[in-house]
């Protein structure tokens, strides 16, 4: 690792952080780059638009996309630059045409799942839409939203990741359970020890896979959560494992931060040739990380309070990060200065790498 690496994957804050007026905990650009979207937890998908000419760059609020009701943690762009898809704690699942002026959806699928979507996916090809979630299912349906055929994996299903080729999917637990599943046959084909990122405590499941991709290459699979400690508040050295896709054998394994830091909520491939990765823990505790398998230490980290996502503006020139506001704890002390409990935001950090 040398010191000019290291200076290229240093990041800096492009401007102040855009406040949002709520919690959002998902996000995804259009294929564009023209507009950046958000999933909230209160049913919304929250939508910006790129304003054109900037010499750094700026978002714009649009109306919110409607029609969800509950916690949206997943959301995923059609390549045909029009259409978004989403999903919520409800096991609903809808779509949009996001470029539009309507925020009602132009399809919706009420009880796609029964309970919680954990994961939208949209394949390479962008001929199906994938869903899972806490009822061990992976559904697949065509872009117009008919179901096309579903594979029984069991478990509480938390993410999902296509093989580069688009033949295979993977597919990760809240029991840390992580699989490879041929698609043409809805055949098992693998699956990846990920144990290490669970732990059963008293009545409660703690960990899981939180987080998952899959290089630009095919040949290995990252898995992101904590090692747990405890449960309840839990502690965990928040890790990546990097597996070898094609014994299943692990490669790597990564601790990001230390017990208070807890888990790795996202990754996302760099083309420069390096993993950038996002951590949150206790109230406050959060990290923006970038890091390279081959490496004992990352290029750069950047604190930042409760990082949920990271997602790169496919100009490859600069990225979000959804964070929490600083002083969240959830359990209603912290009041503003007329004694009203103020619910937590996502500060949207806007960073840029340098250019030379």
């Amino acid at each position: 690792m040398t010191p000019e690496l290291k200076a290229k994957f240093t990041p800096k804050a492009a401007k102040k952080p855009l406040e949002l007026s709520q919690q959002f905990i998902s996000t995804c650009f259009s294929p564009t780059g023209v507009f950046l979207l958000a999933g909230s937890m209160e049913g919304q998908v929250g939508r910006w638009s790129l304003v054109p000419d900037k010499p750094e760059p700026e978002l714009a609020e649009t109306p919110p996309l409607t029609g969800l009701i509950s916690w949206v943690s997943t959301c995923a762009c059609l390549p045909d630059g029009k259409l978004a898809v989403a999903a919520d704690s409800f096991g609903n699942l809808a779509c949009w045409s996001y470029c539009d002026d309507a925020t009602e959806p132009v399809w919706k699928i009420e009880n796609a799942h029964d309970g919680w979507i954990r994961c939208v996916l949209v394949s390479p090809d962008g001929q199906k839409i994938a869903t899972c979630g806490r009822d061990g299912r992976v559904v697949f349906w065509s872009a117009d939203g008919k179901k096309q055929s579903e594979i029984k994996v069991g478990g509480d299903l938390s993410v999902m990741r296509f093989a580069s080729d688009g033949k295979s999917l993977f597919v990760g637990s809240l029991e840390s359970k992580v699989t490879q599943w041929e698609l043409a046959g809805a055949t098992k084909v693998r699956e990846f020890d990920a144990g290490l990122l669970f732990k059963p405590n008293r009545l409660q499941d703690v960990g899981g896979v939180h987080s998952m991709a899959v290089s630009p290459d095919g040949s290995q699979l990252l898995v992101g959560g904590t090692q747990p400690e405890n449960g309840g508040n839990v502690q965990g050295k928040p890790t990546v494992l990097a597996f070898d896709v094609a014994s299943g054998e692990l490669k790597k394994k990564a601790e990001l931060g230390a017990g208070g830091d807890v888990f790795v909520t996202d990754l996302e491939w760099h083309p420069d040739g390096c993993w950038l990765i996002t951590t949150s823990g206790n109230p406050g505790q959060g990290k923006f990380v970038c890091w390279r398998v081959e490496d004992e230490q990352p290029l750069s980290e950047t604190k930042l309070s409760n990082c949920h996502a990271v997602r790169q503006h496919p100009s490859g020139k600069w990225l979000v990060l959804l964070t929490t506001n600083a002083g969240s704890n959830g359990n209603g002390k912290v009041v503003d200065k007329d004694g009203e409990y103020r619910g937590n935001s996502s500060p949207l950090v806007v960073m840029t790498f340098p250019t030379t």
